[in-house]
């Protein structure tokens, strides 16, 4: 009966905290980062073929992740059975996700990419439901409603043009690499609570960029290597060093302290920063339907952020009460 109280406390202690707090500021100092990836991107593949762009990235990111491990100490040590699940992963976010959103994009349009890229926190809600690990309130349905609609508004009222059926196939492309995202979330989610955010987010990394790098390797062979531009190369490393190596490593980490959904619906809040990212640097000022739909997107991430529920994989609530066990007082 204890241990069943003290599973349960420390259950509790396990799911997020209900207030804003350090992961928070990460989480959207992460949209921060993609919202100008946008813009390193745009330089980028005026010199560079999209699959050399996303291959050379991948390799700086996975590389940096390497020698980010060597100076922390902790090894690449894991158990034989989580190792190859760890590989599994990373194949599933880093060459079959990117394959299938880069292929995607062009075959769609910037507005239907957005629209169906900004489904990712709702596919969440509902696998995390399914396999029981994430639940919701009223509110928390509202506010996934509520980001949803933020987005289209933005789009709506932005450059972007809607437009299906012309474009079916780059968009049922997209939902898959959606689905690819959401099911690599959920499934790392035991992966990074067991191993933590730093070694699980670098074995994935580093094990899908090999195979990643097959599937671009026609095209790095295809690249004109002497038309590459510095601000080509500067868009490359921002791209692998913020955009890939920290924002994983950030993602991982919501995941990890907030669950799957919680975490999904700050990536809704991307479009905003990018907006605002282009109103500074080139004085495009976004409409008053964009400055509505990011409004709506704020209050949808708040009913979002305090409406879900998290619940710990047990390996790791066991992993915890071990730990309480054994600690000075309990022997």
């Amino acid at each position: 009966m204890e241990n069943a109280a003290a599973k349960a406390d420390i259950q509790s202690r396990i799911q997020a905290d209900e207030r804003f707090g350090s992961i928070d500021l990460a989480l959207i100092l992460m949209t921060v980062i993609w919202g100008a990836n946008f813009t390193a991107i745009k330089y980028s593949l005026e010199d560079l073929l999209p699959l050399s762009f996303n291959g050379l990235r991948f390799v700086i990111a996975a590389t940096i992740m390497f020698f980010v491990m060597i100076v922390s100490g902790r090894g690449f040590r894991v158990p034989r059975r989580d190792f190859w699940k760890l590989i599994g992963l990373g194949v599933l976010a880093n060459a079959f996700y990117q394959s299938l959103f880069i292929t995607g994009m062009a075959h769609t349009r910037t507005g239907n990419a957005a629209l169906i890229v900004s489904t990712t926190p709702l596919f969440s809600a509902v696998i995390g439901w399914m396999r029981r690990q994430e639940y919701f309130t009223t509110r928390g349905v509202a506010g996934l409603a509520m980001a949803f609609g933020g987005i289209v508004l933005i789009i709506l009222n932005g450059d972007a043009q809607l437009e299906f059926g012309s474009t079916l196939l780059g968009d049922l492309i997209l939902v898959g690499s959606t689905i690819c995202w959401t099911v690599y979330t959920f499934a790392a989610r035991n992966m990074v609570h067991t191993h933590g955010s730093l070694k699980a987010t670098a074995i994935m990394m580093m094990s899908g960029t090999p195979v990643f790098l097959l599937i671009c390797a026609p095209s790095l062979i295809q690249q004109n290597w002497s038309s590459v531009r510095p601000q080509a190369w500067a868009g490359v490393g921002y791209s692998a060093l913020f955009a890939i190596a920290l924002a994983h490593l950030i993602w991982n980490y919501g995941v990890r302290r907030l669950g799957s959904t919680r975490t999904a619906i700050y990536s809704n809040f991307t479009p905003v920063t990018a907006m605002l990212i282009v109103w500074v640097s080139r004085g495009e000022a976004p409409t008053a339907g964009q400055i509505i739909g990011a409004a709506i997107i704020f209050i949808g991430l708040y009913f979002v952020r305090h409406g879900m529920i998290a619940v710990a994989p047990i390996a790791h609530v066991t992993e915890v009460l071990e730990e309480e066990e054994l600690s000075p007082g309990k022997n």
